[in-house]
């Protein structure tokens, strides 16, 4: 008798542990989504100056990133401004995964790694997002994070984190001076415009100003639901906590 109880005892500590991880998995956790790391393909990030993969100073030899040189040799107008971009060619837009419903995809937030070779000007990296793909669009809303990831000259990789929240991020202007008015949720229901961009007041989109060479690499897109093979695991784990207690009856 008390080697039974015993043994209910084992089971119901176990189908509690399952259960609470299990919980806590699907419920209680933030999960890449995507992640750009540049192995082989710029993976249809761009920027406003020449960019292309490089494997000069990456965070570990050999293994390439993202490398962008802003206004390295003259005054061309389309290489003043620090901006790594998704794509804003319209017949790519619907299909890139990172654009969208950042709502239904429930989208908290974006990381990376960064690194500043200019010789003499700091990057101040914001998050910039909109239902439009350019600034010079002044159909749609534009919001920009309030908090910034400082990145010295020469500073070598570091990281940077930006949330994906109302409560951090502001409405900006677009080229010509309009702000939309779009709200936050409405605007997150169709994210076209996805960049990362050198501010320093957080007030425009555009970005600021630059010489010098940067690097991105390891973008990732945090999300409060796993990815679907993810989930099939906690399906898994919950169907066999109710094998188990069916076995108990």
């Amino acid at each position: 008798m008390k080697s039974l109880v015993l043994i209910k005892g084992f089971y119901t500590s176990t189908l509690f542990c399952l259960f609470a991880c299990s919980f806590s998995s699907l419920f209680g956790s933030s999960y890449t989504v995507l992640l750009s790391d540049f192995t082989s393909q710029l993976d249809d990030w761009g920027g406003g100056a020449d960019y292309f993969l490089s494997t000069q100073d990456a965070i570990d030899p050999g293994n390439s990133y993202f490398r962008e040189e802003i206004n390295m040799f003259g005054g061309e107008t389309n290489k003043n401004k620090m901006v790594v971009r998704r794509p804003v060619a319209s017949n790519v837009i619907a299909s890139d995964p990172w654009l969208g419903d950042f709502n239904a995809k429930g989208i908290q937030s974006v990381e990376l790694d960064f690194n500043n070779w200019s010789a003499d000007e700091p990057v101040y990296l914001r998050l910039a997002l909109s239902n439009v793909t350019k600034p010079m669009i002044s159909s749609g809303t534009w919001w920009v994070s309030t908090t910034y990831a400082t990145f010295l000259p020469g500073s070598g990789w570091g990281s940077a984190s930006f949330n994906i929240t109302e409560a951090e991020m502001k409405r900006v202007g677009d080229f010509n001076g309009g702000f939309g008015q779009d709200t936050f949720e409405d605007t997150l229901s169709d994210i076209k415009g996805f960049r990362f961009i050198a501010s320093s007041s957080g007030d425009s989109a555009l970005g600021d100003e630059f010489s010098g060479a940067i690097g991105v690499d390891n973008v990732r897109l945090i999300s409060t639901i796993p990815e679907p093979s993810r989930f099939a695991v906690i399906m898994g784990l919950l169907a066999t906590i109710s094998l188990l207690r069916r076995r108990r009856r």
